[in-house]
């Protein structure tokens, strides 16, 4: 049997931030740049995550399914189940499992939106509302075009000026930084993890 990957969503977002720093500060590889648009879009977007949701789960998804959609993941999942060797007597018993595996996850902006929001970020008595700056909105506006301009790269030849984007980087980090630290919302079930959040952060002051 071969090595398995367990993880989560806070854990994905600590590899995102860790891989985020690392490109940060290892600028001799030719692709530093396009690795540290993808990985700090997805630690802002996977801190954010951590923030909305809270122990409510279906805060950070669509759970908008259309009827066609609903009834195709319906039968695949029925189909499933007998391949299982499992005979679904009632349907409807699954409609919960089918809306919530099949939901999509709310857009970054989104997330974002609700990061903002009282509604979803006042879960506690210690919660934090995130207040984006002009210029932290104009950081992350240039960071999600680089990173999506990256992932659905069109045959071109591309280039990108470089010099100068620290204010980018940093613009980011200060509103990661305060998701993952200062929100209070973000569920570190082991303190190693938070020390090891700090820690990475700091990679970012070099």
């Amino acid at each position: 049997m071969g090595d398995i990957l367990r993880t989560d969503e806070l854990e994905n977002a600590i590899d995102f931030l860790e891989k985020a720093a690392y490109h940060y500060n290892n600028k001799e590889d030719k692709y530093w740049f396009k690795w540290l648009m993808i990985s700090l879009h997805g630690a802002l977007y996977g801190f954010g995550v951590c923030a909305v949701k809270g122990t409510y789960t279906e805060r950070v998804l669509e759970m908008k399914l259309g009827r066609k959609r609903f009834e195709q993941k319906r039968k695949e999942t029925i189909e499933h189940f007998k391949k299982l060797g499992y005979e679904i007597e009632d349907e409807s018993i699954l409609d919960d499992i089918i809306e919530y595996n099949a939901s999509d996850l709310l857009a970054i902006k989104k997330i974002l939106d609700c990061c903002q929001s009282e509604t979803y970020m006042m879960q506690r008595s210690d919660s934090k509302i995130l207040k984006i700056t002009d210029i932290q909105d104009e950081a992350i506006d240039k960071m999600i075009f680089y990173r999506n301009d990256f992932i659905h790269f069109k045959p071109r030849g591309l280039t990108v000026i470089t010099e100068g984007s620290d204010w980018i980087v940093k613009a980011v980090v200060d509103v990661i930084r305060f998701l993952a630290l200062e929100s209070n919302n973000v569920n570190y079930f082991e303190e190693k993890n938070r020390e090891k959040v700090k820690f990475i952060l700091e990679q970012f002051l070099k």
